[in-house]
């Protein structure tokens, strides 16, 4: 049976129906800054009403940025996305197009996506690190999605690194996200131009504000300003990460997102902070490497954690 995954983010909704294998049939999107707050329920009931025409599906998972109530489907908190907040979301899509709604955070289901899909297909113990505009993750043991008492677990991207560090969104200081996310490189980027402004680097920064995707460029091209600007983010990285390798001992670190594109710039100097801080026999088994699914790791992870009416998966794990 096939099952629609909903990725709702801050600039799009994407939906899409998804077989057992994993394979696209249908899909659609939506640009979130075009759509008034007041008809945001709605235009995610469209989509799911758009892509399901002509096909068969057993069930609906909407993934969401921000804390989730799992055991509830409720939304606590969605930063930019205040329509879907504390309401009974999964009756809401229910009443809208007939189907059973599971919701979910956006990063579990990205984890889950590369876990059934992607760079986690052949393990069962994998740890997954979404680098946005801000930090999400996900964690899988024993083929199972941890979520904590509440479903509410897996918030890698708030564990603190430096108390005297930068300011998070979260309102707490020196967090992964504070550090290495894609809103970390742009500033890092700005204080390392400011001390090189010969560089190519410090050129642009003269020019324009200087984003994620220019760093890595000027990286690849051998700036030495943008290459250190990488470097940082990545040790930062690694010093989350052998935390959470020592702690859930993973087969695999998968870590995807926009600033995930820079590559070996991050995932070297993150690799070398795991060899330094994490202890054996876990970290001789990881290995860290790139998410490989991109942005449809959320509406396929979704897919696949869509439940039906008697509360099974859609989308059944391999042997079960």
């Amino acid at each position: 049976m096939n099952a629609i995954g909903v990725d709702v983010g801050g600039t799009k909704i994407a939906a899409a129906v998804v077989t057992p294998e994993g394979k696209i049939l249908n899909e659609t999107r939506y640009p979130t800054q075009a759509i008034p707050p007041n008809r945001l329920v709605e235009t995610i009931a469209d989509a799911i009403t758009e892509v399901k025409n002509g096909f068969e599906v057993g069930g609906v998972c909407v993934a969401v940025p921000g804390l989730i109530l799992t055991a509830e489907n409720k939304v606590i908190f969605a930063p930019n996305l205040h329509e879907i907040e504390n309401i009974p979301l999964d009756e809401e899509m229910r009443n809208r197009t007939g189907l059973s709604v599971t919701v979910e955070n956006d990063a579990n289901a990205a984890a889950w996506g590369e876990f059934r899909y992607g760079a986690g297909k052949d393990v069962e113990h994998q740890v997954f690190i979404t680098l946005g505009t801000g930090v999400g993750g996900g964690v899988i043991t024993h083929g199972v999605l941890l979520r904590g008492s509440q479903g509410a677990g897996g918030e890698l991207g708030h564990v603190t690194l430096d108390p005297e560090g930068p300011l998070c969104g979260c309102g707490n200081r020196g967090c992964l996200e504070a550090l290495a996310s894609g809103t970390a490189i742009r500033r890092l980027a700005r204080e390392i131009a400011n001390k090189q402004p010969r560089s190519a680097l410090g050129q642009l920064a003269i020019e324009r504000q200087v984003l994620g995707e220019d760093v890595t460029e000027l990286a690849r091209k051998g700036d030495e300003a943008a290459i250190a600007v990488l470097n940082e983010t990545g040790r930062w990285l690694g010093i989350a990460l052998a935390g959470f390798v020592n702690i859930f001992n993973p087969e695999v670190v998968a870590i995807g997102g926009g600033a995930a594109r820079a590559g070996e710039f991050l995932l070297e100097p993150a690799r070398k902070e795991v060899w330094l801080r994490a202890r054996s026999p876990s970290r001789d088994l990881v290995e860290i490497k790139e998410a490989t699914l991109g942005p449809e790791s959320g509406v396929l992870g979704a897919a696949a954690l869509a439940r039906s009416e008697d509360g099974e998966y859609v989308l059944a794990p391999p042997g079960v």
